[in-house]
């Protein structure tokens, strides 16, 4: 059976974060274990963002399927940013590990 670092190695991952630091930071740290990442700034994943709130993301990709595993980083830590739709919420500051755990998840 595999590790998680080996079958990190397998997954692609759309990372979007609207917090510059946060991105870069998050984004190097998956970059180094998944086969590929995507990431983008705006308008996507925070459940707060000025754009399309992740709310509106998570709905926009249930329209197209119900399976692509998601998780959401927020600083909100209440039942409201919580959606049922999504793989895990990890609260910030992210502690990699915990990040790592929800990842493995989608495997």
């Amino acid at each position: 059976m595999m590790d998680i670092s080996e079958r990190l190695k397998e997954l692609t991952v759309l990372y979007v974060e609207d917090e510059f630091i946060t991105r870069e930071s998050l984004g190097k740290f998956i970059k180094r274990r998944v086969k590929t990442i995507h990431i983008a700034e705006n308008g996507i994943t925070d459940l707060e963002m000025p754009l399309m709130n992740g709310f509106e993301m998570i709905e926009k990709i249930r329209e197209h399927s119900s399976d692509v595993p998601i998780i959401v980083t927020t600083a909100y830590n209440d039942e409201r940013h919580r959606p049922a739709t999504v793989r895990a919420v990890v609260i910030k500051p992210i502690i990699q590990d915990d990040l790592i755990q929800a990842i493995s998840t989608c495997f």
